[in-house]
């Protein structure tokens, strides 16, 4: 397990001395509970409350990373009565008057809205770059000399480097980010894949050979005759034996880069293998499949599910997510479809949402304190969509997701405010920003 923070000033501590503020680290790693990072800053007091009902009764806190000094003084112990320290207090309103006029809840979670926005065009950029670099991989692929192969693997790296990170977070990036493209789908598998990995606890080279295959999966589509790559594993036999010949083409172009290993290479054959047998080209089941190649199936299935090649319109990740779990599991090992839910959390970024006191939001964030908790835009008409609040349901103790919904279930006002993606793109980056 990775470090985090400076290991001579850490401290041992009960739940009951824990303070919204503490930065705390979960011992025995990620399989020993159920949230999605062993460390992280208390943001609420319902944390606390979640940390006992997992049955954790001591954790390390590393006062280096935390805001609040440990243990907290009198006056700064607010376990259960203060508000939440990830909140921001809507002091900077320009117009007086009018801040007066709008309720502190609903400023707070405009000043949110705000700063979601602020990252999430941070993480947008480095999307540009990230596709950008993938394009040119992925284009001079045979070129000669060994410049492609160096580029691929400062890429990897870097990518690899970033979701490593103790603070990486996975962001619902804008409409105009989604394309129909092959290095946007290769993109988005590497992204997802990543995370997962992660979650998995592979290592960093695990990581790297894991990143490569998922940029150079599908190179071999490029093969395929137009009818045959728009069909997508569809239409008639020949055009189902037709477009399985890619993972072998897809195979034979990525030993080109010197980049790419054996490793890679295995995983890339087998991405379309499945665990029960049923999957191409060698109908391999269980553990005789690599575990990059199980990942890498997974995450390519969910993203063809929400951002299918034929047909501009998808499932939302909820649905994609429910149908994963619900219809295909058979085909995956339980075990990546776990922690590849645990990376994207229960209402992934992107899924319509009905809160409990009816209203309507769209998931944007994934809390890594509560799978169940994530950060939702709300639809408020009293408000500009481009000033949209947002709740982070872990603060919000008397509210719930109540259930997900299709797009056809919602409303054609509160769609247009929402403003759901038709095609669902994912990216990362350090520090929540």
């Amino acid at each position: 397990m990775l470090g985090f923070g400076t290991k001579k000033n850490a401290i041992k501590a009960k739940i009951d001395e824990l303070c919204p503020g503490h930065f705390i680290e979960i011992p025995g790693g990620w399989w020993s509970h159920n949230f999605i990072r062993s460390s992280f800053l208390i943001e609420s007091p319902r944390v606390l409350d979640e940390l006992r009902a997992a049955g954790i009764e001591r954790v390390v806190v590393h006062p280096d990373k935390s805001t609040i000094p440990f243990p907290a003084p009198p006056d700064l112990d607010f376990r259960r009565t203060a508000r939440p320290s990830g909140v921001i207090e809507a002091t900077h309103v320009a117009d007086k008057s009018a801040s007066a006029s709008v309720p502190e809840a609903l400023q707070a979670a405009m000043q949110r809205g705000a700063e979601m926005r602020r990252r999430q065009e941070a993480a947008e950029q480095a999307h540009a770059a990230a596709l950008q670099e993938t394009q040119f991989v992925l284009k001079n692929l045979l070129a000669a000399g060994s410049e492609v192969a160096a580029r691929t693997r400062a890429f990897v790296d870097g990518a690899v480097a970033t979701v490593r990170d103790d603070d990486a977070t996975l962001h619902l990036l804008s409409g105009r980010q989604g394309e129909m493209s092959l290095r946007f789908h290769s993109l988005q598998v590497m992204t997802l894949g990543l995370l997962t990995g992660k979650r998995l606890g592979l290592s960093e080279s695990e990581l790297q050979d894991l990143a490569t295959a998922a940029l150079f999966h599908d190179t071999g589509i490029s093969r395929l005759q137009d009818s045959v790559r728009m069909a997508a594993g569809g239409g008639s036999r020949i055009e189902q034996e037709a477009y399985q010949s890619h993972v072998l083409y897809s195979v034979e172009m990525a030993k080109a880069n010197s980049a790419v290993s054996k490793a890679a290479l295995a995983a890339i054959l087998t991405h379309h293998e499945a665990f029960n047998g049923s999957g191409y080209p060698k109908k391999l089941a269980g553990e005789a499949i690599p575990l990059l190649g199980r990942i890498l199936a997974l995450v390519d299935r969910y993203d063809y599910l929400v951002n299918p090649t034929a047909g501009p319109l998808g499932m939302t990740p909820a649905e994609a997510l429910a149908r994963l779990f619900q219809q295909e599991s058979a085909r995956f090992d339980k075990q990546v479809l776990h922690a590849f839910a645990k990376s994207i959390g229960i209402y992934p970024p992107g899924s319509i949402v009905q809160l409990s006191d009816g209203r309507y939001g769209i998931v944007i964030g994934v809390n890594t304190e509560a799978l169940m908790c994530p950060s939702v835009l709300i639809y408020e008409p009293s408000v500009p969509k481009g000033q949209a609040p947002v709740l982070d349901l872990l603060e919000t103790a008397d509210l719930n997701i109540k259930n997900t919904l299709a797009a056809a279930m919602v409303p054609k006002d509160v769609l247009d405010y929402l403003n759901p993606r038709g095609r669902v793109a994912y990216f990362y980056s350090r520090g929540g920003a």
